[in-house]
């Protein structure tokens, strides 16, 4: 392989830590059967989940939870709270009064409570929404760009969501969703330490109907206009990542596609010839969590060991609206 140079990020920065955390006991395909009457052997067939997680959500909230993943982070990092200089959240399910972040006040924001319950003092926050499932991509490379707009050193990226009390249980596809965190901490580096190598993002607001939220504030989502788009967005998207410098399949150690459906995983696995081995997932264990499901299936593969320093991983994604898109890094 030849060494891959950053080309198009005016941007240095690396991986400083990471952190994810799950709610609870797993919630089994048989329990969905025996509560609401979905087969079992459909939704493994037409999703690929076996079983997922969702918070208890009068013990549980978005801030517990992506509390839990930035603390873990934190730790993984070896680094004081204190040294936190940005912190960006995103989530795609939180909702003003229907489904807050926090158990005392009826707003969706989740950065600001965040900040002040993991007591980082010094962090500018904010929150990003109407990025969905491409969280952590959109947020990452605004991070990235923060931190060498603003000349500072250390940005937390913050994905949270918790979808049971927005879900539409008439609906098949809402054995899909589960809730969850994932925390990365971006780090200012000189440029010769740096790992990001590249990042594409594209948006088509055609396509906005395709979710939308009805008069209960139940998602709706017309899964099989998303199950056509998808493949061919990501297939595409990691084209242009790879052709933009100069790679092939060979030269990623691990492919991290957003965690959607395991369709349309195989899809974008055929279309790419990706290697079983370099395929890494966790929808089937832990459901559809939008912007959750690229960073978190990336920092359990850390914290198990599989993935090592300084391995190439390419995350991609496909949210609402629809923005897509990938990014390439060494950890």
């Amino acid at each position: 392989m030849n060494k891959i140079e950053q080309k198009f990020l005016d941007v240095s920065v690396n991986i400083a830590g990471l952190g994810h955390y799950f709610p609870g006991e797993p919630i089994t395909n048989k329990q969905l059967n025996e509560k609401y009457g979905f087969d079992e052997e459909w939704i493994v067939e037409h999703t690929g989940v076996k079983q997922r997680h969702w918070a208890d959500d009068t013990r549980e909230s978005f801030v517990d939870m992506a509390k839990k993943a930035v603390e873990s982070a934190l730790e993984n990092a070896n680094m004081q709270k204190e040294e936190i200089d940005i912190l960006i959240c995103t989530s795609s399910t939180a909702r003003p009064v229907v489904n807050p972040s926090t158990f005392d006040n009826k707003y969706m924001d989740i950065a600001p409570p965040l900040q002040h319950a993991v007591g980082l003092i010094n962090a500018f926050c904010f929150d990003l929404t109407a990025v969905a499932c491409l969280g952590f991509v959109e947020c990452s490379m605004t991070a990235s760009s923060l931190l060498a707009a603003l000349n500072k050193k250390n940005a937390l990226v913050v994905c949270v969501e918790s979808p049971s009390k927005i879900l539409n249980y008439k609906y098949k596809n809402s054995t899909l969703f589960g809730a969850g965190a994932a925390a990365v901490i971006w780090k200012k580096c000189e440029k010769e330490e740096n790992k990001l190598i590249d990042v594409v993002m594209h948006s088509d607001g055609s396509y906005f109907n395709a979710f939308d939220i009805d008069d209960n504030n139940k998602i709706i989502m017309k899964g099989k206009q998303v199950g056509n788009f998808a493949p061919i967005a990501l297939t595409e998207v990691s084209k242009e990542i790879f052709e933009r410098n100069n790679i092939s399949v060979e030269d990623v150690d691990w492919f991290i596609p957003h965690q959607a459906n395991i369709n349309i995983i195989n899809e974008l696995q055929k279309s790419l010839n990706i290697p079983e081995e370099k395929l890494l997932i966790n929808i089937d264990v832990r459901g559809n969590t939008s912007s959750v499901g690229g960073p978190s299936c990336f920092s359990e593969n850390v914290y198990r060991g599989k993935i090592k320093k300084g391995d190439l991983i390419f995350i991609c994604s496909i949210g609402r609206g629809y923005s897509w898109g990938g990014i390439l890094f060494k950890y």
